[in-house]
């Protein structure tokens, strides 16, 4: 949570720091500060991990909060189905559900035209559909 509370945070001094933009792209100029400054800490972190896996740092990687073993599971499995995607339809079904951005405003994000923006989407539906059994899907949602 913290990683994502430090990525947002640069995005925003980005946007601070930067020229004033459009008015009416405010919200896509935002995202896009974001998206940059969550891949650069990716990188940071990917270079750091690294760096501990290489002296052997051994990483806590308990949870503070202890849950049902069928709802870590679930989660687990979710979590794959995730994983599994490409990145590229990944990061355009976390805007599209997450964020609640337009498929034109993710376009406009990522680089792409409206309709490959749609038929990543469709793609990473179609297999996380295949991935998941139906009542997994509607328990999580």
């Amino acid at each position: 949570m913290a990683d994502a509370e430090d990525a947002v945070q640069n995005a925003f001094v980005r946007v601070f720091k930067a020229e004033k933009p459009d008015p009416d792209k405010l919200l896509t100029y935002l995202y896009q500060a974001t998206r940059w400054a969550a891949l650069d800490h990716i990188r940071s972190h990917s270079r750091r991990k690294s760096r501990e896996e290489f002296a052997h740092v051994a990483m806590d990687t308990r949870s503070w909060f202890e849950s049902s073993l069928e709802s870590d599971e679930r989660e687990r499995q979710i979590q794959e189905a995730l994983k599994s995607l490409p990145e590229e339809q990944r990061e355009v079904l976390v805007m599209k559900i997450w964020g609640g951005l337009t498929f034109k405003q993710i376009a406009e994000i990522i680089g792409a035209s409206p309709n490959t923006t749609a038929s990543r989407y469709r793609y990473a539906l179609e297999a996380l559909r295949s991935n998941l059994n139906p009542e997994m899907l509607h328990e999580q949602c």
